[in-house]
């Protein structure tokens, strides 16, 4: 049941993460070791371009592995070193940073009781 509510809720953010209308911008990377804007407003800007790039099923504002430095997460279908090359490491001054998710799907509505 667990992995059920994580699936739909995962489904839920990448929904909502890819309906934010952006407009067409090169991927900045900004080499300030200091971010200059909100983190959610850089992906804004960003995620549909990192959505172009083969493998990359979703995008979202993560911590990276010290569980306190904010980062944007890239989930990818496989592992595949082409696609991988293509993600920069840095954007804006935030580290992305990618881990393989396999495909991601939406799930059938759950029936209600």
């Amino acid at each position: 049941m667990r992995a059920l509510i994580a699936a739909l809720w995962l489904s839920a953010a990448i929904l909502v993460v890819s309906s934010i209308p952006v407009y067409p911008q090169a991927m900045a990377q900004n080499t300030s070791s200091k971010p200059k804007r909100d983190i959610n407003a850089v992906l804004a800007d960003h995620d549909k371009q990192l959505l172009t790039i083969p493998d990359v099923v979703g995008v979202y504002v993560g911590t990276s592995d010290d569980r306190r430095t904010p980062c944007l997460k890239v989930m990818l279908a496989r592992a595949n070193p082409e696609s991988q090359q293509k993600i920069p490491p840095e954007i804006e001054g935030y580290p992305v940073v990618t881990e393989v998710t396999g495909d991601v799907r939406a799930l059938d509505r759950l029936p209600r009781d």
